[in-house]
């Protein structure tokens, strides 16, 4: 072992110095530039001076396993030593040492983990923790660690070295902990000086006048490039001078990449001047900025940059952590060509680039930062620190001198905070509390915030550490301090991150092996960087190749897929075999063999702890004809394997409880594209529609995405998990897996949170029922759950037992002695139905008498009819009686006043219009709100053509008095006045009505019910209306001045709802369907229709009333028709309101069918000009014109056939006429024919051409004869009429002839035509919307005389010559219609 010193290194100067304060001190902080040689010298000086000796070892801590491995070489080189010997290393996966190494150079987290084994660090005499700088958590814990432990082991010594160290930090801490001096040394110089400049964004070049390329566009090898390459500025101060005198064209960069392709070419242009090794390393904040920097650089140098035989090429490389082990490693080999090495902040300390001369610092890094209020780890992009700043620019000038370019200014340099923050200030604390538990140096926040580290976190980031291990039930309180759970010791003893640990511990509670193993293999994967490659110039290949493996479901069973086919499959692959299967499907054979040693590692480790672990089988796997198949032809997904996906998902949801998301879905509106059109428009919207999709809810509030890299996010499942959440352009979730929520709840424990809502009854459970949401972190893991409410308030759950279960009867189980239920409950509808007759609630019993009485019988423990059967089966025998409700013994009903139900009655008895009883059920409502509020009529459809509504205006006789009180106070004022005082004015015309009315409409029987009264002739005049009644009443008890139109509709009107009936047409229905229907009494029932106007009701419901009425008599008639009772089989239909056709017109049909001839018969009898006019009548046929000729003729023989009273009657009438029948159709016949001889003349004197003011008068002619002349016309018209129709026709020829000569005159008779025409119309369209019935006969035949009338006035205004029938005028017509 041979030590030498390299004189050139600064600290080979320095190596008494360092020597005697080691010697002299405990601990020794070194301080220096890099590339003083601190790293590799300094171990040799503890060496010589006889450290690592007895059986003790030097440690020298690395943060990287890179390092550790390249830094043990280097010094095992140096001292010409065989690595693994006297000088060795050991990291995760190796371990290079022997019993007779005296050097061991390790990763921090190594030396961490054996503080668990070894907590006084007895197997080492020195420590060294380089780079300590980073600060990183391991590297504070170990020297908060060693702060604690340096007073107890004096023979102990510490050395810190760091480039950019905050070196007076440092000293007074362990100063203030060992109560002694601790030595600072610097380690000053450098090999070569590196110069340092600033060229902001915006600015000049620093080095240079102009960089051609970017000032005139010149190109390398073009003219101007090499006039413009030779003009290097002498010194700053110069350049300074002339940037004042001139204005450049580069000036206005402004984004980072064009800036760091324009220092590049400065630096290369100034490399051309000098000698010896000419490489830039660029420094960038992440793999997406190494993209950019590098286009811009290849789109700058072109052919230089793709032609690396040319003899002035440039090589671009990019450094990234993703990149291949191949790639990366290329970075290290030797070239003859002028690099660029494009790369993060990994190539800012330990891992040293060689040959770098120059470098361009961006001056911003991507820095790891644990939010305090979303709970995830970010990973902003901020300005990097003073000392970060010095590192890089420490990084050229190893080889010559350097120049280090800073694209930011001086004063923001300055501006800076002098160090970076250090890790355990930005990050979780969970392991660290961890790792301060198991160890026993902490056991309350205040111990942690308190134990020796240099920067001790915030209380809150301590409360979040303890947090995130309660979340994996690694701690527990005991006594008021914090302890380690079964589960935390195990997690302590894992050295892996502390949620793939709970992984672990969870699947092995599972106790499947297999599943253990599976979940072993997935943990190990996430612990390492990913194995898939993407090399740039192969990535849509490599991409196609790994979604082989894919599972759209779960990127951890995608892990799995690979496992099994490169280790499983087909054999465990030799190393050969396995570079060969890495180089064929795009993996890093490095990683692959460091995922299965972390398995191996891992499997070790359960054994440990005593876990049955098995092998990694899937249940089934792609078939060999599927693995053999050419690469191109293996489709995606094809080499999916089948795992126990829920089993292992819920193991590992065991460590991600507060990494679960649920999908939030935001459909894109039209105002997020307002500003687009086209194509962009619609591939904006495409995009959107594809992003509304992945977006979750995570735990607290944040909001994240799948990766766009993850199988996953094709699908964005409604529930993932993802092992961590990063935050760069937005919040990222990596390698995720869909999942079920509710696996969730039982391994969240105590985390979660349950809110209750919607407390109710339920009748089939009998019980009080809420709907529970449980809630973990702000996310409903559970929603809708029901659940017993008497669990969670016993007391409103009794009440909801006693007050819908018991009082309103909503109990569907059956239980002993249970028959109070339903006659308590009989006993409460029944005072119920008699408090909306009377209206009086207050008197009755309510729901709360019968709810009082039960709260105070049945005890306080019954929240359930479980409870309630059980107590009473037990008390029950002891007082049977008990839970009967008398309402006799309710306090509040014994001084009130009973009501006569009498008064209101349930049936309203009337007599229909057919003469027959007719019993129509009544039924109350107390409701103001409900417009059936009062009294309500149930009017069967077949009977409602039958009632009148006069009848009903009376009310029942309860609601009589408030009718009449009403009916005062609803009068205009001028009248009111003479019913003062309005109460003893009504009480006055009530006893007039009982004295004249005595029996009051829908009383009696329903056999018998009351009549109507008669008038002074003994004739029936039907039930008059109250306002008429009211009308007498008044003028003869209080002398009042009034009319019956006083008290018309609008008055009505302002009545209250419940004092006018509702009438409630319904259909009955078939026993046994339409559930849906009402059931009462009569069976089920369809309600049609509701109102308060019966007229508006029967008008709306007519044809149905005519078809169900038609229906009711149908047997009946069918009967009387086949007898040939056609006077009998009219009546019934007639009467029932079954036919809107007059009886009349029924007979006259029956008669035709006896005296019916055939129609040739007749027409054979017409010569032939009689024949010809005849062809002339509007008929479709001659056997239509023939039948239509009999029907008139049976008209013009039987006028009076209505009054005929049986069919013997008829008979006889008939057999009266037939001798005559057949002659007097021919006599109709020649009446038909000088009618259309007549329509005939005005036919061809309203045709041809007329003047303009001619065209009303024709109009109005052609449109009047259309009412005369039609299909149909001689069987609709009255015999009478039939004469006339001649006469009628010829009146419009006289109205034109006169026209022609006074237009005047005709226009003015026109006027009084139309308004009688109008009063006729409304009459018939009156006559028409009335039901079928009597009253409709009545108003049809009113009507119809009036529309004769006003033919015949229309003939006394323009032909008086012709005469007409009697006296014909408007107001004639106007009387007849009254």
């Amino acid at each position: 072992m041979k030590f030498t010193y390299p004189s050139e290194l600064p600290v080979s100067a320095a190596r008494d110095d360092i020597a005697k304060a080691v010697s002299s001190s405990q601990v020794v902080i070194v301080s220096g530039q890099t590339g003083s040689g601190k790293t590799t010298q300094l171990p040799k000086i503890l060496l010589e001076l006889g450290r690592g000796t007895h059986g003790r070892q030097i440690v020298h801590t690395q943060p990287r396993r890179l390092a550790a491995r390249t830094v043990a070489e280097r010094i095992a080189s140096e001292m010409g030593v065989h690595l693994g010997d006297e000088i060795g290393y050991q990291v995760r996966f190796t371990d290079e040492t022997s019993p007779k190494t005296r050097l061991r150079v390790v990763t921090d987290g190594i030396l961490l983990a054996q503080i668990q084994r070894d907590p006084q660090l007895r197997q080492y005499d020195t420590i060294v923790i380089d780079e300590a700088h980073e600060r990183s958590l391991n590297i504070d814990f170990l020297l908060g660690y060693l702060t604690a432990l340096l007073p107890q082991r004096r023979d102990l010594k510490l050395i810190i070295t760091s480039a950019t160290i905050d070196s007076v930090k440092f000293q007074e801490h362990f100063a203030h902990a060992l109560h002694e001096k601790v030595p600072v040394i610097e380690v000053s110089g450098r090999t070569f000086p590196v110069q340092v400049v600033y060229e902001p964004l915006g600015t000049a070049p620093a080095l240079m006048r102009e960089v051609p390329g970017f000032a005139t566009g010149a190109r390398p090898g073009d003219a101007d490039y090499d006039e413009l390459a030779s003009a290097i500025a002498e010194s700053d101060a110069d350049h300074s001078r002339r940037r004042g005198n001139a204005d450049y064209a580069d000036d206005g960069i402004t984004d980072m990449p064009t800036a760091v392709a324009r220092a590049c070419a400065e630096l290369v242009i100034h490399s051309s001047h000098e000698r010896g090794p000419r490489d830039i390393l660029v420094f960038a904040s992440g793999e997406r900025d190494i993209h950019e920097f590098e286009a811009a650089l290849r789109h700058h140098y072109g052919p230089r940059a793709d032609d690396m035989h040319r003899p002035d090429a440039i090589e671009i490389m990019p450094l990234f952590a993703r990149l291949s082990a191949a790639d990366q490693h290329k970075v290290f080999e030797s070239h003859t060509h002028q690099r660029i090495v494009i790369a993060t902040n990994v190539a800012e300390t330990s891992l040293t680039v060689p040959g770098i001369r120059y470098v361009v610092d961006p001056g911003t890094a991507r820095i790891s930062r644990y939010s305090k209020t979303a709970k995830v780890q970010r990973l902003p992009i901020e300005p990097i620190s003073q000392a970060s700043a010095d590192q890089r620019s420490g990084r050229c000038g190893r080889v010559a001198d350097g120049i280090a370019i800073r694209l930011y200014s001086r004063e923001d340099y300055e501006t800076r905070p002098r160090f970076t923050e250090p890790e355990i200030l930005r990050t979780s604390l969970g392991a660290v509390v961890l790792h301060m538990l198991s160890v026993g140096v902490a056991r309350t926040a205040e111990d942690v915030t308190n134990f020796g580290f240099i920067d001790p976190p915030d209380m809150k980031a301590v409360s979040d550490g303890f947090n995130e291990l309660t979340e994996l039930k690694a701690i527990g309180r005991k006594r008021g301090e914090v302890t380690l759970t079964h589960t935390g010791r195990q997690l302590a003893r894992i050295p892996i991150d502390v949620r793939l640990g709970r992984m672990v511990i969870e699947a092995a509670k599972a106790g499947s092996p297999n599943l253990l193993a599976s979940v072993l293999v997935v943990v190990a994967f996430l612990s390492l960087q990913d194995p898939r490659e993407r090399p740039d110039d192969k990535r849509e290949e490599a991409d196609r190749i790994h979604n082989r493996y894919a599972d759209e479901t779960s990127d951890f069973l995608t892990a799995l897929n690979i496992w099994d086919r490169v280790f499983q499959a087909d054999g465990d692959p030799s190393n050969n075999a396995l570079r060969r299967i890495c180089k064929t499907e795009y993996f890093s054979w490095l990683r692959m063999r460091q995922w299965k040693d972390l398995v191996s590692q891992l499997r070790q480790m359960c054994k440990e702890l005593k876990f049955k672990v098995g092998d990694p089988l899937p249940s089934s796997r792609p078939g060999l004809e599927i693995r053999q198949l050419p690469l191109n032809q293996q489709a995606a997904h094809s080499l999916c394997c089948s795992w126990d996906t829920d089993g292992i998902h819920k193991s590992m949801l065991a460590g991600l409880l507060s990494m679960m998301g649920m999908q939030v879905i935001r459909e894109p509106k039209a105002s997020d594209f307002a500003g687009l059109s086209g194509a962009a428009r619609a591939r904006a919207m495409k995009r959107a529609q594809k992003m509304s999709k992945n977006d979750y809810q995570g735990a607290r509030g944040t909001r994240f995405a799948l990766f766009p890299a993850s199988a996953v996010a094709k699908k964005t499942p409604s529930w993932v998990m993802s092992t961590e959440l990063v935050e760069t352009s937005r919040l990222w979730a990596r390698y995720s897996a869909a999942i079920d929520p509710a696996w969730a709840e039982p391994l969240a424990g105590q985390l979660t949170r349950t809110t209750y809502a919607e407390p109710h009854w339920s009748g089939s459970r009998g019980s009080a029922v809420a709907t529970a949401r449980v809630l973990l972190y702000g996310l409903p893991i559970v929603q809708d759950r029901a659940v017993q409410w008497g669990r969670i308030n016993p007391l409103e759950a009794r009440d909801f037992l006693i007050r819908q279960g018991l009082v309103e009867g909503d109990i569907q189980q059956r239980f002993s002695y249970d028959e109070f239920v339903g006659r308590n409950r009989d006993i409460l509808e029944d005072a119920a139905d008699d408090a909306s007759r009377t209206r009086q609630l207050a008197d009755t019993v309510s729901d709360e008498d019968l709810f009082d009485f039960y709260n105070a019988v049945i005890p306080n423990d019954v929240t359930c009819v479980a409870d309630l059967a059980k107590w009473w089966k037990t008390d029950h025998d002891k007082q049977p009686d008990l839970l009967d409700f008398d309402p006799a013994k309710v306090e509040r009903l014994a001084s009130s006043d009973s009501v006569s139900l009498d008064d209101y009655p349930d049936h309203w008895h009337t007599t229909g219009s057919d003469g027959q009883p007719i019993d129509l059920r009544l039924s109350y409502v107390y409701d103001p709100t409900d417009p059936a509020d009062g009294v309500t009529v149930h009017v069967p459809l077949k009977a409602l053509s039958r009632i009148t509504p006069d009848q009903f205006t009376w009310n029942v006789p309860g609601l009589l008095d408030e009718l009449i009180l009403a009916m005062i106070k609803a009068l205009p004022k001028q009248l009111r006045v003479q019913f003062v005082p309005a109460p003893d004015a009504a009480r006055t015309i009530r006893d007039w009505i009982d004295d004249h009315y005595p029996n009051l409409p829908g009383s009696g029987s329903q056999q018998k019910p009351n009549l109507p009264p008669v008038d002074e002739e003994g004739t029936t005049v039907g039930w008059p209306d109250l306002a008429h009644v009211f009308t007498k009443a008044a003028i003869a008890t209080v002398g009042a001045q009034i009319h019956p139109e006083v008290l018309g509709s609008e008055l009505v009107e302002r009545l209250s709802p419940y004092l006018r009936v509702t009438f409630s047409v319904e259909q009955q229905l078939p026993a046994g369907k339409h559930p849906r229907g009402r059931r009462h009494a009569r069976g089920p029932v369809k309600v049609l229709g509701t109102a308060k106007d019966l007229k508006a009701l029967q008008r709306e419901f007519a044809a149905q009333a005519e078809a169900s009425a038609r229906q009711m008599v149908k047997k009946q008639a069918e009967q009387a028709g086949e007898q040939g009772k056609l006077v009998q089989q009219a009546n019934l239909l007639h009467k029932a309101g079954a036919t809107t056709e007059s009886r009349a017109t029924m007979l006259w049909r029956g008669a035709l069918d006896a005296l019916r001839l055939p129609g040739e018969r007749i027409s054979s009898r017409w010569l032939g000009t009689e024949a010809l006019m005849l062809a002339a009548a509007p008929y479709k046929s001659t056997k239509e014109l023939v039948e239509d000729l009999q029907l008139a003729t049976v008209k013009r023989l039987l006028p009076n056939v209505d009054k005929l009273t049986d069919d013997e009657a008829l008979a006889n009438a008939v057999l009266d006429i037939r001798e005559v029948y057949e002659d007097t159709v021919y006599q109709v016949a020649h009446d038909v024919i000088g009618i259309m001889k007549s329509y005939a003349d005005v036919d061809k004197a309203t045709s041809g051409k007329a003047d303009l003011p001619m065209l009303s008068v024709l109009q109005s002619i052609r449109d009047h004869i259309a009412t005369l002349v039609y299909p149909g016309f001689i069987g609709r018209t009255p015999p009478d009429a039939l004469k006339s129709l001649s006469r009628y026709l010829k009146a419009d020829v006289s109205r034109l002839n006169k026209a022609k000569t006074d237009k005047n005159r005709d226009v003015k008779w026109a006027w009084q035509a139309d308004e009688a025409k109008q009063l006729v119309d409304k009459a018939l369209a009156r006559a028409k919307a009335e039901p079928a019935g009597p009253k409709h006969e009545a108003l049809m035949q009113q009507a119809e005389q009036a529309r004769w009338m006003l033919e015949e006035f229309y003939a006394s205004l323009w032909a008086q010559e012709l005469g007409t029938k009697g006296p014909a005028s408007l107001n004639r017509i106007k009387k007849a219609l009254s």
